[in-house]
């Protein structure tokens, strides 16, 4: 063999040797390359289930939210009824003259004065309180008693002998009328010229007219169902 061939064969050994070292570190290094490639696929995968998870989870949290919003206006509602319903009870209760009233009003104290002449001495009348109570209901009172007796706006008074029935209860001299309201109004309207206590004043009785901070009214104390 001469040189030149045996050259040429020991560059094709080499060539040879180097091709078969590559396509076995070729095959080495395949499963290294794609065991990254199966892992991103499933760590992809996992990115995507919880994705779809927290997708799941926002939504279950939205629904939450509005049953909640629901419940509170529900319950926000709720509570507006039942406090316009227990103002209305209030309300009719005090009408009705079921529960005690305390507040600011006016105390008027009417009593018979002297006549003047020729004049006989005046007496007080059912029909006289029965006006002067009338005045106060129209100047807006929400509670009135006589002589610590409450007076319901059907209370109707009536004039045995001397003495006045008020409903079932009979009152005696002086009457002492105490009245929940407004005090201005109801002092307004009581003092009108030529108004009903300006009549009862010119044919000599005594009424005097007090502002009071804090009066107490009592329930009432007489049948119900019926005119008192």
């Amino acid at each position: 063999m001469s040189r030149d061939q045996f050259g040429l064969a020991l560059v094709l050994a080499l060539a040879g040797f180097l091709l078969i070292v590559q396509i076995r570190s070729g095959q080495r290094v395949a499963p290294r390359v794609e065991l990254p490639s199966l892992r991103v696929r499933e760590l992809a995968i996992l990115i995507q289930q919880q994705k779809e998870a927290q997708e799941a989870l926002e939504a279950e949290v939205q629904r939450l939210y509005q049953r909640l919003n629901t419940y509170r206006e529900g319950l926000a509602q709720g509570k507006t009824l039942a406090r316009e319903l227990s103002e209305e009870i209030r309300f009719y209760r005090t009408i009705l003259g079921f529960t005690p009233v305390r507040g600011p009003g006016v105390v008027v104290i009417l009593k018979e004065g002297k006549a003047f002449p020729p004049l006989v001495k005046p007496i007080v009348q059912a029909s006289d309180l029965s006006g002067l109570v009338n005045e106060l209901w129209s100047a807006g009172a929400e509670a009135v008693a006589i002589n610590g007796f409450r007076i319901l706006a059907t209370t109707g008074f009536s004039q045995e002998g001397s003495a006045i029935v008020a409903g079932s209860h009979r009152l005696k001299p002086p009457y002492v009328i105490e009245a929940i309201g407004d005090p201005e109004a109801l002092k307004n309207q009581l003092g009108l010229p030529g108004g009903f206590v300006d009549g009862l004043q010119s044919v000599g009785f005594s009424v005097t007219i007090e502002e009071k901070r804090d009066i107490r009214i009592p329930p009432y104390r007489g049948p119900i169902g019926k005119k008192s």
